[in-house]
């Protein structure tokens, strides 16, 4: 039985024909169920099924975890001592972390530990553990972390029906990938039994259709270039091609954000049919003119998440300025080790910490420049400047969170600012697995999402309350040229492995 799910892990991707049939029989049977119950049993078999398709093996956790912190959040409700709180807090808490230590660094802790034993002459070496991690894993712990906290500080109440506790922990849309969403959010809107909406199946769909084309025309498509590059970095090693880092640096910074954004769209898109909304993840980010607005349009429910319950509990900004600047190093550093156990994830942690610092302890010099010089702050040649070098600083970082090794990522960067300007012209772009066609349509499909970005950052502008606003033939025009597009020019090809988002790895 585990062999027959694991078999069909490759047909259930999020941008895949299976999924979307598997989304409308979902969709279908939900709304002829006749109530809420009924209903939230059958999200609950449906989101059960999909784990299953990913992670068989694991299916025993997820249900232990979602019974242990069920039963916890009800016995805090009804512990009164502030003593008894604090350790049923502190158990719960320790437990769901160990667990994704556990599951996340035991094969790293086992091979450093190795090698302490090896430098120290002890002849004994542990068993390296290799295991492949439960689907989202990292979500849904951190999910049901977050209810235990706020159920201890009563800013969310004891969730009693255990059938819609379940179903919020293991809703199949956002369980591989968040966004992280408040449990005691979702219950309510999973317990609500929604009415057939023509416009939230309508704005749904469009949702899950411009995932498809960040993900099909733009991320799958780079993700070639930017594999050919960084899995083999040492290729690369005169100064001829040194500016081809600087290329693949700058299109896995892009691949990223319609990778994981497109993913977003797809899952809120598919929430949305069912009635339920899920937060926003994702602000125009590449639009941010400084470090810190960037990690605020950036994943926003795990920046969140970092900020309600390791940046606050730390101290926040209340205990003086340079208790503050630690407190943004250990949050940065939790969001880096919570991405992977390799020292290049936790150099991009402080790295992007470290930015954030930096900004505020040379706010003073830079605005006596500022003066100085009388630059025009509200200029958009200056806007502009801020938004380019903000750019810079967050792709120098994603070197280090995309690099094999850390010592990958220090070879890419002492080589990718060599001004080698003629790898445009000497054919050196299309010997990376992409022709001039396939990058033209990258190049396109980048100027269109990036247009909407632009337009949604500086003025507000919302693309889904625009098309539905128009007439009815320009409507269908758009919905279809956006089908047709995917289909004809999404990137289907044999390097293209449709399973593969980039955050499935965490």
């Amino acid at each position: 039985m585990i062999l027959f799910f694991e078999n069909l892990i490759g047909l259930m991707s999020f941008t895949s024909v299976t999924y979307l049939l598997f989304l409308a029989l979902a969709v279908i049977i939900y709304y002829l169920l006749p109530g809420a119950r009924t209903r939230a049993m059958w999200l609950l078999f449906v989101s059960s099924t999909f784990f299953m398709l990913y992670s068989p093996r694991w299916f025993w956790v997820i249900c232990l975890v979602t019974l242990f912190t069920y039963v916890l959040g009800r016995w805090l409700g009804r512990i009164s001592s502030r003593t008894g709180r604090c350790w049923a807090l502190g158990a719960g808490v320790t437990s769901l972390a160990l667990l994704l230590v556990a599951v996340k660094y035991a094969g790293v802790a086992s091979g450093l530990a190795n090698k302490l034993f090896a430098m120290t002459g002890v002849g004994w070496a542990m068993p390296v553990l290799q295991l492949v991690m439960p689907l989202g894993i990292s979500f849904w712990v951190f999910q049901t972390i977050a209810y235990l906290i706020d159920v201890f500080r009563g800013r969310a109440e004891p969730i009693t029906n255990v059938l819609y506790f379940a179903a919020s922990v293991i809703f199949f849309p956002i369980m591989a990938m968040g966004p992280i969403t408040r449990i005691d959010v979702l219950v309510p809107q999973l317990a609500k039994k929604h009415t057939f909406s023509y416009k939230g199946m309508q704005s749904g769909l469009l949702l899950i259709g411009w995932g498809f084309f960040k993900k099909l025309m733009i991320a799958d498509r780079l993700a070639v270039f930017v594999n050919t590059v960084f899995d083999n970095p040492h290729a690369y090693s005169g100064t001829y091609n040194g500016l081809l880092f600087g290329v693949a640096a700058v299109f896995f910074a892009v691949q990223l954000y319609t990778d994981f954004s497109g993913y977003t769209d797809i899952v809120r898109g598919s929430a949305r049919i069912f009635g339920v909304n899920l937060p926003i993840n994702f602000d125009a980010p590449y639009f941010a003119r400084s470090a810190a607005e960037f990690w605020r349009k950036w994943h926003m429910t795990l920046m969140d998440w970092l900020k309600q319950y390791i940046y606050i509990p730390l101290g926040g900004n209340r205990k003086g300025v340079w208790r503050k600047r630690f407190n943004i190093m250990v949050t940065f550093a939790v969001s880096g080790l919570w991405h992977g156990a390799g020292l290049s994830y936790l150099v991009w942690g402080l790295l992007n910490g470290l930015y954030q610092v930096a900004g505020e302890v040379l706010a003073p010099l830079n605005g006596r420049i500022v003066k100085l010089f009388r630059i025009d702050r509200t200029t958009f040649a200056h806007k502009l400047f801020q938004t380019l070098l903000t750019f810079l600083l967050i792709t120098i970082a994603w070197v280090f969170f995309r690099a094999n090794t850390l010592s990958d990522a220090i070879h890419i960067l002492s080589r990718m600012f060599i001004p080698t300007i003629w790898v445009f012209t000497d054919g050196s772009m299309l010997e990376q697995g992409l022709n001039a066609s396939e990058l033209a349509i990258a190049y396109m499909s980048i100027l269109l999402v990036w247009g909407v970005d632009f337009l949604k950052s500086r003025r507000g502008f919302d693309w889904y309350g625009w098309i539905v606003s128009q007439p009815l033939y320009f409507r269908w025009f758009c919905y279809y040229a956006l089908i047709f597009v995917v289909m004809i020019f999404g990137h289907y090809g044999g390097m293209y492995d449709s399973a593969d988002f980039v955050y499935f790895k965490f």
